[in-house]
């Protein structure tokens, strides 16, 4: 079973605890991340319907499919690794305080 999946989003990302980050990709992509206790929730910076939940392991994949990075190719699926760390210890940080 995948640790995430799409809903319908039903909370305003600026309304979570916490502001969401957003991440550009090389892409273009504008990704808003947010956390809301154990579970982080990304979308396009564009959409306003649909967000995809998931756990901390699973962001990387979140990120990739939201931003269009091929996790095949090395240097995308490196950037998706990176830019899910950048965000869950920028996430994590504003939560311990």
């Amino acid at each position: 079973m995948r640790g995430w999946g799409r809903e319908r989003c039903t909370t305003d990302p600026a309304r979570a605890r916490g502001m969401p980050l957003t991440l550009r990709a090389s892409t273009g992509a504008k990704i808003l991340v947010w956390r809301e206790n154990d579970l982080y929730h990304a979308q396009r910076s564009d959409s306003s319907t649909d967000r995809q939940v998931c756990l901390a392991m699973d962001l990387f994949e979140v990120i990739a499919e939201l931003a269009g990075l091929d996790l095949e190719r090395g240097a995308e699926a490196a950037e998706a690794i990176e830019l899910a760390e950048s965000a869950l210890r920028r996430l994590d940080g504003a939560q311990a305080r």
